[in-house]
């Protein structure tokens, strides 16, 4: 499970990045562009003994710096099983996570390919590889830009494309691209896979209404993507994806005075955005509420997302008991609860009665209130004031400590910085 900070993105911090969504798959079908950027395969990775799982870890091994250059440690990282995948603006990387060895890297090819990012990311807009299944393997998807010098009379272009890499032997699946947005071109920004659920993939790619210019109008369109027949289901011009969930994509819809933050989201003078859900299926609206001058959305998983609070990810309705903030942070342990953070307090909440289950407060005379970093599995890994604290995640109680770790992304097998410092679970 990944924490999903505020100052991280808003772009959807995608599927559960230790879990896999249900996606179907197969080799390349007519759509697939054989020429596109970045077709060489990655090499198969050594055999190696799998390490033992602890569920939930409690305690963690020494710090494990990888071989990863510090000028791409921006970029999104996922972690599934003992390997953490990690994409660059040249490749996309895998590392096992005990040993810190590199097991194979996917180019995406040619030196000069435009990633979609003016200058390097940063922390306010780091997009992870989305993890599917596809026909009985995994494979982990994600989107890049590639620009085209124009000659003659034809206009300078950036095209997206989404690949899918087999995730144990790093080879490239296959790889299509996107139709052009309508009414406007690729943005700066790098475009995102929002996630993948049911055998389809969402894609948000932000846009410029003015043909180019920095100064223009801003924008962005969503793709719905069959992953078996590496077809476009639908398109959204318009609308900016930022969650998927529960069959859901869920962002914000976007009018001619939109301008984008990366990190806070898109914002209107006129108060004429929506936060609306769209049916993963065909596109069609399932809910909407109008009038709002800002939308910002942030993942949580088991069938909520945060926006200003938690919400209901099928209904887009807010959930009684959670904490209203500006600031808000939970995270769903991928079990049966939610814990939602904010400076006052910190609580949890049962996913399926709603009902809150506890309550730590900045007040209480008796415990200090924790910073709830990520939840997994039955606990809760928070820090109050030096310490590491794991909690139980249905009664709030202390579980033990634990040392040294960051659990920014965390499953049985290890816990993740958002630094990519690495440390094992050993217990």
């Amino acid at each position: 499970m990944r924490a999903t900070h505020r100052h991280v993105t808003h772009l959807a911090l995608v599927a559960a990045l230790t879990g896999l969504a249900g996606c179907s798959g197969g080799a390349s079908g007519t759509d697939t562009d054989a020429g596109a950027p970045g077709a060489t395969s990655g090499a198969k990775p050594p055999a190696a003994a799998k390490p033992k799982a602890f569920d939930p870890p409690a305690k963690f091994g020494e710090e494990i710096a990888l071989p990863v250059d510090e000028d791409v440690k921006d970029w999104g990282f996922a972690l599934h099983g003992p390997t953490l995948y990690h994409r660059t603006s040249a490749a996309l990387d895998a590392y096992d996570t005990h040993s810190g060895q590199k097991l194979w890297s996917s180019p995406l090819g040619r030196k000069d390919w435009y990633t979609g990012k003016e200058g390097q990311p940063s922390d306010d807009q780091v997009i992870p590889p989305v993890l599917a299944q596809q026909d009985g393997r995994t494979g982990v998807l994600f989107a890049y830009a590639d620009y085209t010098k124009g000659s003659g009379t034809e206009r300078d272009r950036t095209d997206v494309y989404l690949r899918s890499v087999d995730a144990d032997s790093g080879k490239v699946s296959w790889t299509i691209r996107l139709p052009a947005p309508k009414g406007a071109t690729v943005s700066d920004l790098e475009p995102g896979v929002i996630g993948a659920e049911g055998g389809t993939a969402a894609v948000r790619v932000l846009t410029s209404t003015d043909g180019g210019g920095r100064d223009g109008g801003q924008s962005a369109t969503t793709y719905a993507v069959d992953l078996k027949s590496h077809q476009v289901t639908w398109q959204k011009d318009g609308f900016a994806g930022g969650v998927l969930d529960s069959g859901v994509v869920i962002g914000a819809q976007l009018s001619e005075e939109a301008t984008f933050q990366a990190i806070d989201g898109w914002h209107s003078p006129q108060k004429d955005l929506a936060l609306a859900g769209l049916a993963l299926t065909d596109g069609s609206p399932r809910w909407k509420e109008e009038d709002r001058a800002g939308v910002e959305v942030e993942q949580v998983g088991g069938g909520f997302f945060v926006a200003g609070t938690l919400r209901d990810s099928r209904t887009g309705e807010r959930v009684a008991g959670a904490p209203n903030s500006s600031l808000i942070h939970c995270v769903h342990d991928q079990r049966s609860v939610v814990v939602c953070d904010t400076k006052e307090t910190a609580r949890g909440i049962d996913a399926q009665s709603r009902k809150v289950l506890w309550t730590i407060s900045e007040n209480d005379p008796s415990r200090k209130k924790p910073e709830v970093e990520n939840a997994f599995h039955g606990a809760v890994y928070a820090t109050a004031d030096a310490d590491g604290v794991i909690l139980d995640a249905r009664t709030g109680k202390d579980r033990g400590l634990y040392d040294g770790a960051s659990t920014y992304v965390i499953n049985e097998y290890a816990a993740v910085g958002i630094d990519l410092n690495v440390y094992p679970a050993t217990g």
